[in-house]
């Protein structure tokens, strides 16, 4: 009897494996490698690069023009809207002509518009033998539903339908189960509260004595420098700016001390704003914007070369970055108002903060002192290995099928 054959579906923002820290991308590239690692029968369906990096996955493209497919951008402006129509009308195409009457499938759709135009464009007979999973990638969908629903109405109109059409709706966090349970009306039983994993074989604590990371530390000139890191795209929902003033009295006693941080620039104003704190308060030798790191080794030898890692955003999904940081033994100085399930665990390496004060507190005797930073530099790693490994969260998502 043949297996299920599982279909990872690429958004078509940027080709897998994604060149940026495009995290739906990546989810999309680990989730297939940990199914192909547990002897399920996955492919993936991605939008066509002749300029493709390397890799192993079992690629099925769906063909572009060059000049689309390679484009890529955050802005949700008329081109990139195209974009996605043009890549969704071709995909609804590609994926019906594969589907076999003889088999069964399960398309697990990451994007409101690839999820659309297959369900809307495939007849009902090229359906019966697939189940359709779609995962919700969107932080909105966490936020309190006063201060959404017309945006969902707005802009999300497709994700909704999407979703309210899907076998199964994998999401990232407790909120949005809230939210389309009781405002979208779906049913609890086809709703999967599922995390994000993380790659740990790429995102893992280097030995003391690693060369690499002696190496960029000479790159960057800052030998003998203690360092925080962050790494996201520069706007105001990552909130960098208020990671800079948090740290700006240390920095005033303890000049040796950089902040590095990674990401595209979103919003050029915001990153302004932040060039400009910087001179004002005299800590541009303090504080250092990296550009867009690539994920994969050489950005884990960043993890690697920090203190903590620094995250105070307004609003996460469940975020990627926060999960390899760990994963690399990083000790993660977190926010209280994001709301993540797995911050309540104890020995995560996780500290929690809310205002400037106990930040600063957390900071000097956590982080600066050089024992407890070890200690909870071990316990980070540790806890990610046990509980957030991509081959731990695949379970979740096919368990029928493995």
């Amino acid at each position: 009897m043949n297996k299920t054959e599982i279909i990872e579906i690429g958004t078509g923002y940027t080709s897998i494996p994604a060149k940026v820290g495009a995290a739906t991308e990546i989810v999309v590239e680990e989730l297939t490698r940990a199914s192909m690692e547990k002897g399920l029968d996955v492919v993936i369906f991605d939008i066509s690069d002749p300029h493709r990096s390397s890799n192993d996955l079992p690629i099925t493209e769906v063909p572009m023009p060059e000049m689309i497919s390679g484009k890529v951008g955050y802005s949700l402006g008329v081109f990139h809207k195209m974009k996605r129509v043009w890549y969704s009308l071709s995909l609804a195409r590609h994926l019906a002509r594969h589907i076999r009457k003889n088999k069964s499938y399960i398309l697990h759709f990451h994007n409101q518009y690839n999820f659309f135009f297959f369900r809307m464009l495939t007849r009902a007979s090229r359906k019966k033998n697939v189940r359709l999973y779609y995962t919700n990638h969107t932080y909105t969908w966490s936020l309190p539903w006063d201060q959404i629903k017309s945006i969902v109405r707005k802009r999300y109109f497709m994700e909704s339908w999407s979703m309210k059409k899907a076998d199964l709706v994998f999401v990232l966090n407790e909120n949005t189960v809230h939210n389309l349970n009781t405002y979208l009306n779906i049913e609890s039983s086809r709703i999967r509260l599922i995390p994000n994993g993380v790659n740990t074989s790429v995102y893992h604590k280097l030995p003391e004595d690693d060369q690499t990371v002696a190496v960029l530390r000479d790159q960057l000139k800052i030998a003998g420098r203690r360092a925080f890191f962050h790494t996201g795209t520069v706007c105001d929902r990552k909130n960098q700016l208020e990671i800079i003033r948090y740290l700006t009295p240390v920095f005033l006693t303890e000049p040796d001390l950089i902040f590095l941080y990674a990401g595209a620039i979103k919003e050029p104003e915001y990153f302004a704003a932040i060039e400009e704190y910087c001179k004002q308060n005299n800590i541009e030798q303090n504080v250092r914007y990296l550009g867009e790191l690539p994920p994969g080794k050489a950005l884990n030898t960043y993890y690697n070369l920090a203190e903590a890692f620094l995250f105070f955003s307004k609003s996460e999904g469940f975020s990627l970055s926060m999960l390899e940081a760990l994963s690399s033994g990083l000790p993660v100085l977190l926010s209280k108002n994001l709301e993540m399930s797995f911050i309540r665990e104890k020995q995560n390496g996780i500290l929690l903060f809310g205002q400037q004060e106990e930040f600063l507190s957390l900071l000097k005797e956590n982080i600066l002192c050089r024992d407890r930073q070890r200690e909870l530099s071990g316990q980070a790693a540790c806890f990610i290995q046990k509980n957030y490994s991509w081959g731990t969260i695949v379970d979740k998502y096919f368990p029928s099928e493995s």
